[in-house]
């Protein structure tokens, strides 16, 4: 089935995804899990009935469901952690209003890899198995919010009391982020934080959102944050109003954060040569990974990183929280900004952005796997620096291609980037003639 996708079960509420097929996953976590399962939600209009769904499958294992109500992302995962139990969340995270999933992680905060959630699938495919007994539904032992908030606070404070601009976007960070900083020291200005699963303020995707609203306020402030709409990723904007790339926000908090923190840097394949050199200042190795927040935590627990990010937007730092949460990375890049004197804007001109582009070329999704696969011999033969960890990436004197089958969508991407725009344009124009012949040739 299509919902059952590399790092979670996601489709389009009504359509790919009902009340009974969120029964049958349910049913079939029961089975594959050992134990009792934390579970929560956002605030999209078909989560709650989608939660009472599964939560009946899973009751008929003879497991328990502990129930985390509607709470951001990464405070639910947080419980987990706590109480040492995996988590379940219902959430269609970024995308638009019409669709819903859910995602598993276990106790570590590390998410299912595909391979698990293939055996998820497998046994929804077998149908559902029913115990003698029926589990039962139970509360948390403390208040997932209160003890989220007061663990941070704990550990990131204001140096001094900047003004924060925060763009919830009717989504889940509304019911922490606001608060959290104003606890944290910092004066905060809030918009779209009415929770609203519809997400009329800007839609639940703030990196293809111009943030208008945001960027305008942010004029009167010392910085911006906007978070997805179950707030695991996050956009920061300057006090000039301008978008940070990932990697600038990545190498701001690195500038601080590798003073004091051992271990490599971990960046997925998209991310581009900016986080290298930055790591190099601090004599730190860059471990690249396949693209999807899943594997960045598996590499980051593994290695024992001081920092890792992924292109989308999640960013993790391991001493503060092991896995990957938005507010815990934006709370501490406003602590950095207040620790020093300069504004933001200042503080980023030094960190450079190369010429950088991504192109998605249609492709059909029973194919587009295959003629990455094909091209792999093609381009391995022509050039010298070739990596396939995930997809096709190639390293160049002036610049690198990465040529990347989608996870969620008949497509095929290409990513460039060129020591200068002409690097830039020279390099998408061999690869995009690459990938056309390649799509052409597997039709």
């Amino acid at each position: 089935m299509s919902i059952f996708r590399s790092y979670d079960i996601r489709g389009v509420y009504g359509k790919d995804l009902t009340e009974g097929i969120m029964k049958g996953v349910g049913n079939a976590l029961g089975n594959h899990l050992k134990s009792d399962v934390v579970l929560g939600r956002d605030c999209r209009l078909s989560s709650p009935s989608l939660q009472e769904a599964f939560v009946k499958g899973y009751l008929e294992t003879g497991k328990d469901v502990v129930d985390a109500g509607m709470v951001p992302l990464g405070a639910g995962m947080f419980y987990g952690w706590k109480e040492g139990l995996p988590f379940a969340y219902i959430t269609g995270s970024h995308t638009p209003k019409e669709w819903n999933g859910i995602k598993f992680f276990h106790a570590n905060g590390i998410g299912f890899i595909e391979g698990e959630n293939l055996k998820v699938r497998d046994l929804y495919m077998n149908g559902p198995v029913v115990a003698s007994k029926a589990g039962k539904v139970v509360k948390t032992k403390w208040g997932v919010l209160e003890g989220y908030s007061k663990y941070f606070l704990s550990r990131i404070k204001a140096k001094r009391k900047l003004r924060v601009v925060i763009d919830s976007g009717n989504g889940m960070a509304s019911l922490v982020a606001p608060s959290l900083f104003r606890m944290a020291g910092f004066d905060v200005d809030s918009i779209n934080e009415k929770l609203d699963g519809t997400f009329p303020g800007r839609g639940p995707d703030p990196a293809e959102s111009p943030l208008n609203e945001l960027r305008k306020r942010v004029l009167n402030a010392d910085m911006g944050i906007a978070y997805d709409g179950d707030g695991d990723r996050l956009v920061m904007v300057d006090n000039k109003g301008n978008k940070l790339t990932t990697e600038q926000a990545s190498c701001f908090m690195m500038s601080e954060l590798l003073t004091r923190e051992k271990g490599p840097v971990i960046a997925n394949v998209e991310c581009t040569k900016v986080v290298d050199e930055v790591a190099a200042k601090f004599k730190r190795p860059v471990k690249r990974i396949k693209v999807g927040h899943t594997f960045l935590m598996d590499e980051v627990s593994r290695s024992k990183a001081s920092f890792g990010v992924e292109l989308s937007g999640h960013f993790v730092i391991p001493s503060i929280v092991p896995f990957d949460d938005s507010m815990a990375v934006s709370l501490y890049a406003a602590s950095v900004l207040s620790s020093r004197k300069g504004s933001l804007n200042e503080e980023i001109k030094g960190i450079p952005v190369y010429p950088f582009e991504r192109i998605s070329m249609e492709c059909d999704d029973r194919k587009k796997f295959a003629v990455v696969e094909r091209l792999k011999n093609d381009i391995s033969k022509r050039y010298k620096n070739v990596n396939m960890l995930d997809g096709i990436r190639v390293d160049l004197d002036n610049g690198w291609a990465l040529i990347r089958p989608s996870n969620t969508g008949p497509i095929i991407r290409l990513t460039v980037e060129g020591e200068t725009e002409k690097d830039k344009e020279s390099i998408k124009k061999v690869f995009s003639s690459i990938l056309r012949k390649g799509i052409k040739e597997g039709r």
